[in-house]
């Protein structure tokens, strides 16, 4: 796990399972069992290695497309086929978003955070109205709101508990994590 010292709100996983945490991200969330759901998402990634796949997707409809379309393809028909490929990709981007939210949930239902940890980013985006306007078939990521909704009522199938770890019993609570971070 790296730390990127960037005010960006993101976090990702390479292949190898290297998982990267932007600080622009660490301090926007408010808990630790909001860092806990979005590392229990990147770790689902790696674990389910979504990347490997992806880029096997990728290349493999690459090259189905260069077959099929002949290596004198007119400009067209390589736009018809980068438009095609990267559909293909966004609808495959989609559901590894939503099966990493789902592992998110059931790897922290055995842990001292609430299992649904997750969910507080994406509703933390709703409310500030963050979420931009792009259309959800267009996105990599499912809509926010839908992805509250699932990462909740997984936590609800399965009866893991959605308390929040209880921060004032430990010696070094979220709030000081964040501020141990370089400005």
């Amino acid at each position: 796990i790296h730390i990127i010292h960037d005010d960006v709100l993101n976090a990702f996983a390479t292949p190898g399972g290297y998982i990267y945490v932007y600080t622009g991200l660490i301090k926007y969330l408010e808990k630790s069992d909001d860092l806990a759901g979005v590392m229990g998402h990147e770790l689902a990634h790696a674990d389910r290695r979504h990347s490997v796949k992806a880029m096997q997707r990728e290349y493999g409809i690459q090259l189905l497309l260069s077959i099929a379309l002949g290596e004198d393809a007119s400009q067209l028909t390589q736009v018809a086929a980068q438009i095609a490929g990267t559909g293909a990709t966004l609808a495959f981007s989609r559901d590894a978003e939503a099966e990493a939210d789902e592992y998110s949930v059931e790897y922290l239902s055995n842990t001292g955070y609430a299992c649904n940890g997750a969910y507080s980013f994406f509703q933390k985006l709703l409310e500030a109205d963050a979420t931009g306007s792009t259309p959800v078939f267009l996105s990599t990521h499912p809509d926010p709101k839908d992805r509250v909704d699932d990462i909740n009522d997984k936590a609800d199938e399965i009866g893991c508990d959605k308390t929040a770890v209880n921060e004032s019993s430990a010696s070094f609570d979220y709030q000081d994590f964040q501020n141990s971070l370089p400005e």
